[in-house]
């Protein structure tokens, strides 16, 4: 299936709409296709990787031929990160359970380091399969790459979470709404804020180099 470009403000929306539901379908029978464990990362990065597609390129997008094809080319690096993250999480959660039950001296700045640890763990998991999907990279640097972006943009950063502390309320009091748009929603949101993360680096990145650019010029002038 491919999106058109339409003129009209509510069918855009009505047909963005659309295209969410479908995504978030694909998304469901593709983790279930992989017996969800399976499945579950390599859907989740394909839905990304498609989400990213549709808004860099804003004009015809196969979203079949995208989704499918991501879902079999990072099917392995998927599950890696995916799991990675999973067991990660899982050793700061025992960690922290024994902190908050054993009281010692250092109890206090176990729980600041566990904090601190715990903030730049849920940067990764925001930003890594959005980091990965506009950048290709190895497993490793995705993940550098997904906690130096995540620190580096404070405010975009900051408005992940309070869009997902939003939403996770617009789920509570409309429940019907998670299975037909919660994942797929949810990370369009998340995909579009890293995506205006990484274009405001890019910028910065390159006025730095146009600044040593001149710099350079006037050395030698």
């Amino acid at each position: 299936m491919t999106k058109t470009v339409n003129s009209n403000g509510f069918y855009r929306f009505l047909e963005w709409l659309m295209w969410i539901m479908y995504l978030n379908l694909l998304w469901v029978v593709m983790s279930l296709a992989g017996v969800v464990f399976l499945g579950l990362f390599p859907a989740t990065m394909a839905l990304v990787i498609t989400i990213r597609e549709w808004c860099v390129q804003k004009n015809e997008v196969a979203f079949n031929k995208i989704f499918f094809k991501a879902y079999k080319k990072t099917f392995i690096k998927s599950n890696m990160i995916g799991y990675l993250l999973t067991i990660v999480g899982y050793i700061l959660f025992v960690d922290f359970q024994w902190v908050m039950q054993h009281t010692t001296t250092f109890q206090s700045l176990f729980l600041v380091l566990f904090i601190v640890m715990g903030i730049i763990y849920t940067i990764a998991i925001l930003y890594i399969f959005p980091t990965f999907a506009h950048f290709d990279l190895s497993i490793r640097q995705t993940l550098k790459h997904a906690i130096v972006l995540g620190l580096f943009s404070p405010l975009v950063t900051i408005g992940m979470f309070v869009a997902l502390f939003l939403l996770q309320y617009v789920w509570r009091f409309i429940p019907g709404l998670l299975p037909v748009v919660g994942v797929s929603f949810t990370f369009y949101i998340v995909t579009r804020l890293a995506l205006f993360s990484f274009e405001s680096f890019e910028n910065r990145q390159q006025s730095l180099l146009e600044k040593d650019y001149v710099k350079g010029e006037k050395k030698h002038a």
